[in-house]
């Protein structure tokens, strides 16, 4: 008789702590907002402290925006998964942890912004959105060397596919990411428009996914066609 072996976890309890963490840290970021208030009932004027206070607005509405992007695409992705193993719920493990920075990075950002600092909060902000593409580029390569992942019968590829077309992806992303991360020790400006434009295009993964598949599928040598 062929010994009953310990399974490993079903995708749906990586989810449920996954949106526990989501939640967690997009109530983190309204913490500094808050801090903000007795700051400026302290002032004489209270609008005109306010609108020096912009940088923290400002920090906490992309902070916002990179963290529930980030939610939507991670559920989008991983919506087609059935079968879990060690390399999947570390990949998920390690996206999670960068989530968990994301008000940290968010924080440091809104109080050096037009000060000498902020190159480097730039810098390490930009760090925490991109550094999940190249782990997801090592997790994929061995899941692939591996063939240890399945997928539902309605994705758009078979596993094979998705780990080649999701290397060609992030391998594109991680360049461009590089790039904006690098501009902000000269200019940080110019970084946070192109880490804006960055999230833009995640603000509808489904659309974006769907736009850039048959492009990314001819450099990945993917066939689409079922």
């Amino acid at each position: 008789m062929a010994q009953r072996l310990i399974k490993h976890l079903h995708h749906s309890r990586i989810d449920s702590l996954s949106d526990g963490i989501f939640s967690i840290a997009l109530t983190l970021l309204g913490f500094d907002l808050i801090g903000v208030v007795k700051q400026v009932s302290e002032e004489s004027d209270l609008n005109a402290a306010l609108l020096e206070k912009w940088p923290v607005f400002f920090a906490f509405f992309l902070g916002f925006l990179v963290l529930y992007a980030i939610w939507y695409e991670y559920h989008v992705t991983s919506q087609y998964v059935t079968q879990t193993n060690v390399l999947v719920i570390w990949q998920h493990g390690m996206i999670l942890m960068l989530v968990t920075l994301i008000p940290f990075a968010t924080s440091l950002l809104g109080e050096n912004i037009n000060t000498p600092n902020m190159p480097w909060a730039v810098f390490y902000f930009g760090i925490i959105i991109f550094v999940e593409k190249p782990i997801s580029i090592v997790f994929l390569y061995f899941l692939r060397k591996r063939g240890a992942f399945a997928l539902t019968e309605d994705a758009p590829v078979d596993a094979e596919g998705w780990a080649r077309l999701g290397l060609t992806f992030y391998s594109i992303l991680s360049i461009y990411g590089l790039v904006a991360i690098l501009i902000s020790l000269i200019n940080p400006w110019v970084s946070l428009a192109l880490y804006g434009l960055y999230m833009l295009s995640r603000v509808n993964p489904v659309r974006s996914f769907n736009s850039a598949m048959p492009r990314i599928s001819k450099r990945a040598g993917v066939d689409l066609e079922k």
